[in-house]
């Protein structure tokens, strides 16, 4: 007997449900009608899982709503008036945020603010023909997004996040995260890297040396820790490598890495120009703030730098190159939910077209408490 198998989709097509409600008279006169099943709530009307697969497609991969709505129509068959499902999905959008906001992003918010370590960033955001800002807070678990007039300290309350936070906060130099004093705060190196870069691209070349120097040791510093992170993940080191050698590797490349940041320093103390004037800020920082740099170095939950939640905006970027602006500011904080809602659901492995369906269906997925 020879066996082979066919993996294949049913054939996709619409499928209408009737509900009939009959109304019986008493002979009293009392007019009795049936109830409705939850969720049939108009004489025709789209259902939860048509409406969770329009959310999906419109937030979750950023199609435009032209591209939704033919991606529906090829996909289902459904011949709707393109009006008719823009409008849909901009309304079964604000149903499924509706229920986010209420039920989801609190208990995310708050789950974010009770961890240990949480990464932070923010990015520009065009929504009503202005420039609003887009903040991000995240963990291994949870993600949530949110949009404000504001980038600094108004922007950053607004999110409930960082005025309670007593963890780790790993973020970038941005000044107003200095404001919040009751955590610990853990400077990305992502972004130290690349002002030492432009040192190396703008500078004369002793500074360039100098830079490069910093750079090689950074790197060296990071990949180091993560050959002593694998080595006790196996039983079975490597014969050439010992925790021992490891940490003074590391504590070597950490001397030569002070060393050039305060020639750097010492160079362009005169801060004659303005690119010397900006030299001299990095490698003073950098100095200044060295634990709070090197703290990767000494808390292993704390990551070398805060591309997690770069890369939870970055994707948000997408909707507004694909669709332009956002019109409303509404319409901006409706997508944040939406989008901390599916993150989240990914990274605690649900079905991100699953819980978009419960939603739609007014029993939205909530993490645990």
């Amino acid at each position: 007997m020879e066996a082979r198998q066919v993996f294949e989709l049913p054939a996709l097509r619409l499928e209408v449900t009737e509900h009939r409600l009959i109304s019986r008279s008493c002979p009293c006169g009392v007019i009795t009608k049936a109830d409705a099943a939850q969720g049939v709530s108009a004489p025709v009307q789209y259902g939860s899982r048509l409406a969770g697969v329009g959310v999906y497609l419109f937030h979750g991969q950023f199609l435009s709503t032209s591209r939704t709505v033919q991606t529906l129509g090829d996909l289902f068959g459904a011949k709707i008036a393109a009006s008719t499902v823009v409008s849909w999905t901009k309304r079964i959008a604000a149903q499924v945020a509706a229920q986010v906001v209420a039920q989801v992003v609190p208990v995310i918010t708050d789950r974010i603010a009770r961890s240990d370590v949480a990464v932070f960033d923010e990015t520009g955001f065009r929504a009503a023909g202005k420039l609003h800002w887009m903040h991000s807070v995240s963990t291994s678990t949870d993600v949530l997004l949110t949009v404000h007039p504001k980038r600094g300290v108004k922007g950053m309350d607004a999110a409930g996040v960082l005025p309670r936070f007593t963890g780790t906060a790993v973020h970038d130099a941005w000044a107003p995260y200095d404001t919040y004093t009751n955590l610990t705060h853990a400077l990305g190196n992502a972004h130290a890297l690349r002002e030492l870069v432009y040192v190396v691209d703008t500078a004369p070349t002793p500074l360039k040396v100098l830079a490069t120097q910093a750079i090689e040791a950074l790197v060296e510093i990071k990949d180091l820790l993560a050959e002593t992170t694998a080595m006790a993940a196996t039983t079975q080191p490597a014969e050439h490598l010992n925790p021992h050698d490891l940490t003074q590797r590391k504590n070597a490349q950490a001397h030569v890495l002070r060393s050039a940041l305060v020639l750097g320093k010492n160079a362009t103390a005169g801060r004659a120009t303005k690119l010397a004037a900006k030299y001299n800020a990095l490698f003073t920082r950098m100095i200044n703030r060295w634990e709070d740099y090197q703290r990767f170095t000494h808390d292993p939950a704390v990551s070398f730098d805060n591309n997690a939640a770069e890369q939870t905006i970055r994707t948000p970027q997408l909707r507004v190159k694909v669709s332009g602006c956002m019109r409303t500011l509404s319409g901006a904080e409706e997508f944040a939910a939406i989008r901390s809602y599916t993150a989240t659901a990914v990274r605690q492995g649900q079905n991100m077209l699953d819980v978009l369906t419960h939603a739609a269906d007014s029993a939205p997925w909530i993490p645990a408490t």
